[in-house]
């Protein structure tokens, strides 16, 4: 449980550093953060469930940074992030469900 909280919190560390250009996605990426929270918090989510959930959500963390590295994120960067967080979302609501 302590890896999922440490993986979190460097989700939220590197997270807020890079707020500059992206708000939309940085809002869904919170959002997303705090569906796999609720769901270790109530139980929903068992512990290996959860690691999965967290590194898909770091996943889509790095993406997002790697395509910030040049100062601009270009229209098919912003598109290859929203098809990873629709997944990471879907894989999110299957997990708490099952």
């Amino acid at each position: 449980m302590k890896s999922i909280m440490a993986a979190a919190l460097l989700l939220v560390l590197t997270s807020g550093a890079s707020l500059a250009g992206t708000p939309l996605i940085d809002a869904r990426q919170h959002n997303q953060s705090h569906r796999v929270y609720s769901g270790i918090a109530s139980g929903r989510l068992t512990y290996p469930e959860a690691q999965q959930l967290v590194r898909g959500q770091i996943h889509v963390q790095k993406l997002e940074n790697k395509a910030k590295v040049d100062g601009v994120v270009t229209p098919f960067e912003r598109a290859r992030i929203n098809v990873a967080q629709s997944v990471q979302g879907a894989r999110i609501f299957w997990k708490k469900h099952n």
